[in-house]
């Protein structure tokens, strides 16, 4: 089982309630995840919250299970568990504002992957750290328009 680690961290010309109003509309998701559709299982969004995110296409398609343990909207920051079955772990999001119009995005990953061997646990947190990037850019892209 590979342990994968990973952070992403990204400056936004965009204020920080707005940026975190996104994160945390989980449906909204699929909006600027390439490839991916979100199902709000139970709850309203806050604590208890379960949903699955599911990327790919067909029978390559990834559920992605997790659960809001935490959020904090004035710390802007939301402590997030996966819960299997495939992926397990933790998922930490942090905004913070850095001026009137920006702010800092900070994304946490602390994963296990299983069946997949631990010598490839870096090459997937890169590949990882590239997709949240991409998907990060879309997000801003499509927060900037409206």
């Amino acid at each position: 089982m590979a342990h994968v680690f990973f952070t992403v961290t990204r400056d936004l010309s965009l204020p920080a309630d707005v940026v975190f109003t996104e994160l945390i509309d989980w449906k909204g998701h699929a909006a600027w995840v390439p490839l991916t559709r979100v199902e709000v299982l139970r709850g309203d969004g806050g604590p208890g919250t379960e949903f699955v995110a599911t990327t790919g296409i067909g029978p390559l398609a990834l559920p992605d299970r997790m659960r809001v343990d935490e959020l904090d909207s004035s710390a802007m920051t939301a402590h997030i568990t996966k819960i299997g079955p495939v992926l397990t772990g933790t998922v930490l999001l942090t905004v913070t504002s850095t001026g009137e119009n920006t702010s800092r995005l900070d994304w946490v990953e602390d994963i296990r992957v299983p069946g997949v061997p631990q010598f490839l646990a870096k090459p997937l947190a890169a590949a990882a750290r590239k997709g949240f990037r991409t998907a990060i850019t879309r997000m801003a892209k499509l927060l900037a328009v409206n």
